[in-house]
């Protein structure tokens, strides 16, 4: 595993790295004719990345970097369009504040529209079984060096399409086993009345997941633990992984007014996000006489609502950004008992703001256990009782906690991942690959 858990110095001269050594040549039969282009290129010109993007995650931060760096040769996404009189036109059209939300997440800020290819069945096709082939322009696919994909958005087919010495790259942006571990807990708590991937819907995805384990060459992972997942599908691909973090999303400054004992959740209330978890600690808790108040913020079902509804219990439900910032600044502890993640940035938002964190390694942000918060186990409302009653019960304690969960916030910095996220694709292009014929 290559593990890039903070910035390093980059030589300047050596950005873009290569392989050293000749080109493969291309095979007589069984290969594209992307190859003979490939060869003929020189061995000192700068990588070149192709994106494939379905919606817009990480508001295109991967595609900015790339662009940043001279190495973005196009990305294909499904709705986007960029800064200027376009995306202003079609915000002013949108009829509700939530529509023009939506316009604002798919205006990506930085790239010229030249670099960017409309694929409007991406985001349907993700996942489904054995999607078509992405319609990506003959010269893209002679000019990248390497595909970027969202968990394997587009990599379907693309192996027989590309030259020999091109590479595939998947963020494996969720712990694969997702769907298996959610199925679980709607078997465990059926009154959320969550429902269940189907037979069908699930061999689908584990064969979607195998096609990116086996054919990627390799495989970003925003925490250890989606690395340990990824492990259970055989070990023989965690050699694929490289540890890249995402940055936290949260830049606004936070005045502290912390409530003792005021106990924070944020994220959508679904059961994989772990909110039963919780509400079963804060039952233990009130059980043993101990005061809490616990604060539920996010998107949130009726089910979910009359599951969670208690004494010492605020449902919030959705909330703007600027009343999560209030909370944060409100809080005393941060607690995230997710079952399944990628990396949860609102883990990685809290300890910005200056909380404790109580959360699973699941959760997909890593930290020394017992400095920033306490890692509990998945699926354990005692311990996660135990770890409030700890921080809360001990402010030079929690305080030296908050202090240390700052500290390591800043190594989740926008800086911090561009950094790290180039450094591991030079990482990947400088590598010889294995001969695929």
């Amino acid at each position: 595993i290559t593990v890039l858990s903070s910035a390093s110095d980059i030589c300047r001269d050596g950005l873009f790295l290569r392989a050293e050594g000749r080109p493969r040549q291309a095979q007589a039969q069984g290969r594209s004719t992307c190859d003979r282009t490939q060869a003929d290129r020189s061995l000192n010109r700068p990588m070149k990345v192709t994106v494939l993007q379905p919606g817009a995650r990480h508001d295109y931060l991967q595609s900015r970097f790339l662009h940043r760096a001279g190495a973005l040769q196009r990305i294909y996404t499904d709705f986007a369009w960029p800064e200027g009189l376009t995306a202003k036109v079609l915000a002013s059209l949108a009829p509700t504040s939530g529509l023009r939300g939506k316009v604002r997440r798919r205006t990506v800020a930085e790239l010229p529209r030249q670099l960017i290819n409309l694929y409007p069945f991406s985001a349907w096709e993700n996942r489904e079984g054995r999607p078509p082939d992405w319609p990506i322009t003959r010269s893209d696919l002679s000019a990248t060096d390497i595909f970027f994909t969202q968990y394997y958005a587009g990599g379907h087919g693309l192996r027989s399409r590309i030259a020999s010495s091109a590479k595939i790259v998947s963020d494996v942006f969720i712990v694969p086993s997702a769907h298996k571990l959610v199925n679980e807990e709607c078997d465990r708590f059926p009154g959320w009345k969550e429902r269940r991937l189907d037979i069908e819907k699930s061999a689908q995805y584990e064969d979607f997941t195998l096609d990116m384990l086996e054919d990627c060459d390799a495989l970003f992972c925003p925490a250890n633990a989606v690395v340990d997942d990824v492990a259970e599908y055989g070990e023989q691909y965690r050699a694929k992984c490289h540890v890249v973090p995402y940055s936290s999303s949260l830049h606004t400054r936070v005045e502290p007014r912390t409530q003792p004992r005021r106990v924070l959740f944020a994220g959508t209330m679904t059961l994989r996000k772990g909110p039963q978890y919780l509400k079963m600690a804060a039952d233990l808790l009130r059980a043993q006489g101990e005061d809490f108040t616990f604060v539920f913020a996010g998107g949130i079902s009726d089910d979910a609502r009359r599951q969670l509804e208690g004494p010492g219990i605020e449902v919030l439900g959705h909330i703007s950004k600027e009343r999560l910032v209030n909370e944060y600044e409100r809080g005393d502890v941060f607690v995230l008992p997710s079952i399944a993640e990628g990396s949860a940035g609102v883990v990685l938002e809290a300890m910005g703001a200056g909380l404790p964190v109580v959360v699973t390694r699941n959760a997909g942000v890593d930290f020394v256990d017992g400095e920033s918060g306490i890692y509990v186990p998945v699926r354990d409302a005692g311990a996660i009782a135990e770890a409030l009653v700890r921080i809360c019960s001990d402010r030079s304690r929690r305080d030296a906690m908050s202090a240390a969960a700052i500290r390591r916030a800043h190594d989740y910095g926008h800086a911090e991942w561009e950094a790290r996220f180039i450094e591991a694709l030079q990482i990947v292009h400088a590598k010889p690959g294995a001969h695929r014929p």
